[in-house]
């Protein structure tokens, strides 16, 4: 729906007669707010600093045509809702003209201030339903987008749990076996390189016990951040699913 405010006009045509009494009569209803100027350049020039809810373009101008600001407009990236105005027997500019985005056209002979008004309301709300589908066909995407990092980086929790998990499990092992392997080989030692061989264990299951630590320091880490991953909502509130 358009809301309460005055919707803001751009007419352009070169016609006076016809523009101005387009003006006044759009003003006299209280609903809109009106800016005119007489060519294609004039608008160009306007609409490089301000900005409209629709533009009520004149085809057939001296200077500049309503198509050839149009392509300007498309060139510039203003999406501002164009309704085209045209003369009878002009339909092959109309066509034209909804190829470059035109929202509606008009023909002179045939426009009255109620059909005027009637069309520029028609076109504010098509716009405006235009620019929600957009915006939440893009929330939609980046929603996706972020759904598929949460579900990648739970893959990677769970990948590395498992590692972590076989290694500490192997790490354990080797524990057990190089106390086994010390209480063998020390009897086939000599004496004196019974040190050197306590030395050499020793610093064996220092290293082992870095290792086990720092894997479990990692699968912690990881728990920890699959845990507040667990508690992001990516759910819409309006959504009907939730």
């Amino acid at each position: 729906m358009v809301s309460s405010r005055l919707i803001r006009v751009l007419i352009v045509d070169d016609e006076d007669s016809f523009r101005l009494s387009i003006e006044l009569a759009l003003k006299m209803t209280d609903q809109f707010s009106v800016q005119s100027c007489g060519s294609g350049e004039a608008a160009l020039e306007i609409l490089q600093t301000d900005t409209f809810d629709v533009v009520l373009l004149d085809n057939r101008m001296e200077d500049m045509s309503g198509l050839e600001v149009l392509q300007w407009m498309q060139r510039q990236g203003i999406q501002t809702p164009t309704i085209m105005v045209t003369a009878a027997g002009s339909e092959s500019v109309a066509v034209e003209a909804m190829k470059l985005g035109v929202y509606d056209y008009l023909r002179k002979d045939q426009l009255d201030i109620d059909r005027l008004r009637l069309a520029i309301k028609s076109v504010c709300e098509r716009y405006q339903y235009r620019m929600e589908t957009v915006q939440r066909d893009a929330e939609q995407r980046l929603l996706a987008e972020k759904q598929k990092d949460l579900e990648s980086l739970r893959l990677f929790h769970t990948t590395v749990n498992s590692v972590g998990q076989l290694l500490e499990k192997n790490l354990t092992e080797f524990e057990k076996n190089l106390e086994r392997y010390e209480l063998e080989l020390s009897p086939s030692i000599d004496p004196a390189a019974r040190d050197r061989l306590r030395q050499i264990f020793r610093e064996l299951r220092q290293t082992t016990e870095v290792l086990a630590s720092g894997v479990s320091s990692m699968r912690g880490l990881s728990s920890v951040v699959t845990h507040r991953l667990d508690g992001i909502n990516l759910v819409p509130k309006d959504d009907p699913k939730q």
